[in-house]
């Protein structure tokens, strides 16, 4: 899990209701969708209520690239 209050500028995060449920968050990068490429179609409720980002494959390529 990566908290949103530690992204970078530029990245937040994003999930519909089904993210919030199972805590599977996205985390999203301005100008290019979510970092695992899934669709961000839906309102963005994980980042309303302040969620961290709980996906697996963003949370990897988000390590990965900036820590």
């Amino acid at each position: 899990m990566i908290s949103k209050r530690t992204l970078k500028k530029g990245f937040t995060i994003f999930g519909g209701k089904g993210n919030v449920w199972s805590n599977t968050a996205h985390i999203y990068k301005t100008g290019y969708g979510t970092l695992c490429k899934t669709p961000a179609l839906s309102f963005n409720y994980a980042d309303e209520l302040g969620m961290d980002a709980g996906c697996e494959q963003c949370c990897k390529i988000y390590k990965k690239e900036h820590q």
